[in-house]
C-alpha cells in the first residue's frame, strides 16, 4: 500500500540488529527479574544491548521511558488475576503513576481453552475493559519476543524521543520536597532531574509555573520543553463530559 502520509517506515523502530552507540536503560523489577522467565528476559535484554538496572518497582514489571511502565502477564497469569479480581486495581495504579503505561500479554491465546472455569466472554470482556480505559495491550509470542519489545520501546523512548525513564513512588508522598518534585514531574518531558533544576531556580512550584516562559534558561530545559509546559499550563481546560 502506498504511503500517502509520507511517514517514516516502522522498521526504523524495530531493527534489533542495528547497533546504536547509546544503550537504553531499562529498569526491571527485582522480583520479576528473579523468576526463571524474568532471568531469561534480562539476559536477552543485555544481549540486545540494554543497560538493565534491577530495582524494586512499586508499579509495573519494567520501566522503559519517562512515563512508560510495562506490566508483563502470561496468558495463564492473566486468567489467574481474573479469578482473584485485583487485575484492574494493579493496572490502573500503574497508569496513575506512569500515564503512558501498557500491558504485555505473553503466550498463545489458544491455551485458554484449557481453563474450563473461565469463559471466553470473561477474558475478552476484561481485555475490552482495559482497552476502553486507555490501557494498550500488546501480545507477544514468548519471553524472547517480550524482551525484543522492551528493548525496542526503550530505544524509541530514550534514543529517538529523548525521554529517559524515571522511577516514581506509588504511595502517597509524605515529604513536602518529594510532593513538589512529583508535581513538577507531571508536566510532559519533565523528569526528576529537570524538576529539581526548575525548583532550585524558582524556589517553589507556584513561582516556577508563574515564570514558565523563562524555563529555557534552566539547565537541561530547552525551547521544546518550555513550549510544551506553556501549552499544558496555559491552555483552558475542556471537560471530556
Amino acid at each position: 500500500m502506498k504511503n500517502t502520509l509520507n511517514q517514516k517506515p516502522l522498521t526504523i523502530f524495530f531493527s534489533s540488529e542495528e547497533k546504536s552507540p547509546e544503550k537504553p536503560v531499562i529498569y526491571a523489577d527485582s522480583r520479576e527479574a528473579s523468576s526463571s522467565t524474568g532471568k531469561e528476559i534480562v539476559k536477552k535484554l543485555m544481549e540486545l544491548g540494554a543497560n538493565v538496572k534491577l530495582v524494586k518497582l512499586e508499579c509495573g514489571d519494567y520501566l522503559v521511558g519517562e512515563d512508560v511502565a510495562i506490566e508483563r502477564k502470561t496468558i495463564v497469569d492473566f486468567v489467574g488475576t481474573l479469578t482473584r479480581r485485583f487485575l484492574f486495581n494493579q493496572i490502573f495504579e500503574m497508569r496513575r503513576v506512569y500515564p503512558r503505561s501498557l500491558m504485555v500479554l505473553e503466550g498463545y491465546m489458544g491455551v485458554l481453552r484449557k481453563f474450563s472455569r473461565i469463559s471466553p466472554e470473561s477474558v475478552n470482556g476484561a481485555l475490552f475493559a482495559l482497552a476502553q480505559n486507555g490501557i494498550p495491550i500488546i501480545p507477544t509470542i514468548d519471553h524472547k519476543d517480550t524482551a525484543i519489545l522492551l528493548y525496542t520501546a526503550a530505544r524509541q523512548e530514550q534514543i529517538l524521543e529523548k525521554r529517559a525513564p524515571v522511577v516514581r513512588p506509588a504511595k502517597k508522598l509524605e515529604k513536602l520536597t518529594e510532593a513538589q518534585l512529583f508535581l513538577m514531574c507531571g508536566i510532559p518531558l519533565i523528569g526528576r532531574e529537570k524538576a529539581n533544576n526548575i525548583l532550585k531556580k524558582y524556589g517553589s512550584p507556584v513561582n516556577a509555573f508563574t515564570h514558565v516562559d523563562e524555563w529555557d534558561k534552566v539547565e537541561g530545559i530547552g525551547s521544546i520543553i518550555k513550549k510544551k509546559a506553556e501549552e499544558v499550563l496555559m491552555t483552558p481546560f475542556k471537560p471530556t463530559h
